[in-house]
């Protein structure tokens, strides 16, 4: 090494012990935060429906349709010398004759449903973590998995 090389080394060394050693210190802060959170639900709920419903049903046997029939329709009945004339729906069936009734049926029907409901929560949670601040740099939990 030159002696030039030598001479800054010894002044930088020199320079270096004299130069007293200082620090800063900065706030430091330690705890444990709590975010609490709580919330509160009411809901009400009405619904209404409303059906109806008609039907209307004829049944005649035998079976009638455009001027086709399958047996006769007209008949007299005699009861105690009161003789009575009337329709029915007959049908020949050899010998004798079987009357079957003519079926009319209406239905009329209507529904009416209201269903209500009413309902209230209440929910609150609570969660602490390790905190530590130095100076401007503020470490939530120790820096560990957060």
């Amino acid at each position: 090494m030159s002696k030039v090389m030598k001479g800054l080394l010894l002044v930088l060394a020199i320079a270096l012990i004299a130069v007293p050693a200082s620090a800063n210190l900065v706030a430091t802060s330690f705890g444990f935060p709590v975010i609490v959170q709580s919330g509160t639900t009411s809901a009400f709920n009405q619904d209404t429906a409303f059906a109806s419903d008609f039907e209307t049903l004829d049944i005649d046997f035998p079976v009638f349709g455009d001027g086709f029939e399958l047996g006769a329709t007209a008949g007299v009945v005699a009861a105690d010398g009161v003789a009575l004339t009337g329709t029915a729906n007959v049908l020949p069936f050899g010998p004798v004759n079987l009357a079957f009734p003519s079926i009319s049926q209406t239905v009329e029907q209507t529904q009416e449903v209201t269903h209500t409901d009413f309902a209230q929560t209440n929910e609150q949670a609570e969660f602490a973590y390790p905190f530590v601040g130095v100076g401007p740099v503020a470490l939530p939990g120790f820096g560990f998995g957060w």
